[in-house]
């Protein structure tokens, strides 16, 4: 193995705390633009926790009688999207980083949307660890995964040959169906309060490896 590469979102920090962190981000919004004072951030994550994620402003809307019209709904997810996440790495995270780059290349590849996706990433302050990223948005919406695209373009930023790559992630529904496929190694990274780990596995997705900590991670690559 050369170049180990990983997910961002679940695997390099939790998600939900991005979630709570655009919820807060909004909830501020609709308090300056609305002049009330309901906890709408607090209702947004209640409604999180209650395994409720799509449509969250839409629902905002009803529940509290805001008469946002469809641009203004929109306007929320702009906010969302684009505000600067309050965010750490899991604990370890940087060290496992630094330990590992002094053995690979490393990389991160991740889908969502732009400019969210760089926002997190400077957010966590990973940067220094890293040799090339790849977001598959730049590369269009079409090409996430479980598109190989992503994958092909990552490697060859790294200098490495697919059978010498690692994917590093969280979802069995779509991120390990094209690393796979590629011939590279797949590991899963289980913690605690991920949104889709458990999510039903893939055809042809299955992860070769699963870990849950960082000395496991170490162990399996050696």
């Amino acid at each position: 193995m050369t170049a180990i590469v990983f997910d961002l979102d679940d695997t390099l920090y939790a998600e939900r705390d991005y979630v709570r962190s655009g919820y807060a981000a909004v909830g501020r919004r609709l308090k300056s633009v609305l002049g009330r004072r309901e906890d709408f951030a607090g209702w947004l994550w209640a409604r999180f926790l209650s395994g409720q994620c799509a449509g969250a402003f839409d629902a905002i809307n009803a529940h509290f009688h805001l008469g946002l019209s469809a641009e203004q709904i929109h306007e929320l997810v702009t906010v969302y999207r684009e505000h600067p996440p309050t965010i750490q790495p899991y604990g370890g995270v940087p060290e496992m980083l630094g330990r590992l780059r002094g053995r690979y290349r490393v990389g991160v590849l991740s889908d969502g949307f732009l400019p969210a996706q760089r926002l997190k990433l400077d957010a966590l302050a990973l940067g220094r660890f890293v040799d090339a990223v790849v977001f598959n948005e730049e590369l269009g919406r079409e090409f996430w995964k479980p598109s190989p695209m992503g994958f092909e373009a990552v490697a060859r930023q790294l200098g490495a040959e697919h059978a010498a790559c690692v994917y590093v992630s969280d979802n069995p529904a779509k991120d390990f169906v094209a690393p796979n496929a590629l011939g590279w190694r797949t590991i899963q990274f289980r913690r605690s309060g991920q949104v889709h780990a458990g999510n039903p596995v893939a055809p042809g997705g299955a992860p070769q490896t699963i870990v849950r900590d960082d000395e496991q991670l170490w162990r399996a690559l050696l």
